[in-house]
């Protein structure tokens, strides 16, 4: 029996009748029942955001249990139902992590972006790099406004990848995913990005656009 990642159940329980008939889940029924995905692409200035989840109670106890508790076992989720789609959708492209705390990685004993995103098969950079150690949720909105005074790109002058795609796990104002943009060499010619998921007020600010979700089913 396949037990839920979650809960520890059988993962077949109150599944419904798409994840049943791929038996392609890490998760059981009541599980995936508290997930919301909005499967949605907003526009941030002129880059294309691809949101798979919308930023819940529920993600945000898994987010705080995977990093802060060490759950190394949940890494695997956050991305696993869209695994393929993004393959698919964004091939050719080189996966450009958000940059994150030195300090809390070698507390952890990992990486949290670099093991979630682990399971999107297309190669994958630590370009970005912060300046200084510092706490998002505790900047006010102003100073996240800034949070380009934080950040460096720290490859080759000369990186040559033409089409990239920016990768985080929470996207809230949108600050941190605007200021990567803007630090890309100019021989990169497209640039998208993609999270697991949105903080309902992004959702409701940012525009939506005509361009085509990568829809699981």
């Amino acid at each position: 029996m396949k037990r839920c990642l979650i809960c520890n159940r059988d993962r077949s329980r109150h599944q419904d009748f798409y994840h049943w008939i791929h038996s392609d889940t890490l998760l059981c029924g009541d599980c995936q029942l508290q997930l919301n995905p909005v499967e949605t692409v907003r526009m941030l200035d002129d880059m294309k955001v691809h949101i798979l989840y919308e930023y819940n109670g529920f993600l945000e106890n898994l987010l705080f249990q995977y990093k802060e508790g060490q759950d190394v076992a949940l890494r695997q989720m956050f991305f696993w139902d869209y695994r393929h789609q993004i393959r698919k959708q964004f091939k050719g492209r080189t996966i450009l992590l958000m940059p994150s705390s030195e300090a809390k990685n070698r507390e952890r004993g990992f990486h949290a972006l670099k093991e979630m995103s682990a399971v999107i098969p297309l190669p994958t950079l630590q370009p970005f790099c912060k300046r200084s150690d510092h706490k998002q949720s505790l900047l006010s909105y102003e100073q996240r406004q800034h949070i380009s005074k934080f950040m460096d790109w720290q490859l080759d002058a000369e990186f040559s990848k033409r089409k990239v795609l920016l990768v985080d796990d929470v996207v809230t104002t949108g600050a941190t995913l605007r200021a990567a943009y803007k630090l890309l060499p100019q021989s990169i010619k497209k640039a998208e990005a993609l999270v697991c998921c949105a903080h309902p007020l992004f959702l409701k600010q940012q525009p939506r656009t005509h361009a085509a979700f990568l829809n699981r089913r």
